[in-house]
C-alpha cells in the first residue's frame, strides 16, 4: 500500500500544541467531528485534556481553526499550481495534487460535507472572503488556457465539483486496495485516472 504524508503546516507554535494540532487532526479524520473527543484527542498527543483546554477553548474551536486551515492554505496552494497552468485542466490537476498529498485533510473535508457543511458555512459567515479563491479558480475556467469549456458548464459549480471530487478520492483510494489483484493502483494512476474522467468523461465519442 503506498504511504501518503500528512501535511501538518498550519500547526501553531509550541511542541505541546503541536503535538494537539496533529492529533486532532488524526482523530477528526477518522471519527468526524461529532464522534471525536477530546479525551481521544488527548490521549493521541500523549498529553492530558487540560492542556488542550489551555490552548483551545474546546472541541469545536479547535475543528473549526482546522477546518479553516485546511481550506485556506488547499487555496492557497492551488492557487499556486494555477499561475503554472490555467484552464480546467489547471484546475483539476492542483485539486488533485493538492488533497492527494494529503488525504487525512480530505477526510476531514468530506465528514464534514457529509454532515451537511455547517462549520463549512460557519466559516464562510464569518469570514466571506475565503469563497474568493473559488472565484478565481472559476475565472481561470473561464478563461480556458486555450481549451473552451463545453457549453453549458456552470465554472463555480464545476470547481465545486472538482474539489469534492477530489477530496473524496484522496480520502478514499487507499481503502479500495482489497478490490484489485496483483496490487493497488498508485496515486498518480488514480490522479491520472480522475483527471481524465474529469476533464474527458466516460463514454467514447
Amino acid at each position: 500500500m503506498e504511504t501518503q504524508a500528512t501535511t501538518t503546516t498550519a500547526a501553531p507554535g509550541g511542541r505541546i500544541a503541536s503535538r494537539l494540532w496533529t492529533a486532532a487532526r488524526t482523530e477528526f479524520s477518522s471519527r468526524g467531528y461529532h464522534g471525536a473527543r477530546v479525551q481521544g484527542i488527548a490521549k493521541r498527543a500523549g498529553c492530558n485534556v487540560a492542556l488542550l483546554y489551555r490552548h483551545w477553548a474546546s472541541k469545536r474551536a479547535l475543528y473549526v481553526e482546522i477546518l479553516k486551515s485546511i481550506w485556506t492554505e488547499g487555496a492557497q496552494e492551488i492557487a499556486a499550481q494555477i499561475e503554472t497552468s490555467g484552464g480546467a485542466h489547471g484546475v483539476v490537476s492542483a485539486y488533485l495534487e493538492t488533497r492527494m498529498k494529503d488525504p487525512e485533510a480530505s477526510q476531514i473535508v468530506i465528514r464534514e460535507l457529509l454532515d451537511g457543511g455547517p462549520f463549512l458555512r460557519e466559516i464562510v459567515g464569518s469570514d466571506p472572503t475565503v469563497v474568493m479563491p473559488m472565484r478565481r479558480l472559476a475565472e481561470v475556467m473561464r478563461q480556458g488556457n486555450g481549451h473552451a469549456l463545453r457549453a453549458g458548464v456552470d465554472p463555480e459549480m464545476a470547481v465545486l465539483a472538482v474539489a469534492g471530487f477530489a477530496a473524496l478520492v484522496a480520502a478514499a483510494h487507499e481503502s479500495t486496495t482489497s478490490f484489485f489483484e496483483g496490487g493497488a493502483p498508485s496515486s498518480d494512476s488514480w490522479k491520472a485516472l480522475v483527471s481524465d474522467v474529469l476533464l474527458h468523461g466516460l463514454e467514447a465519442r
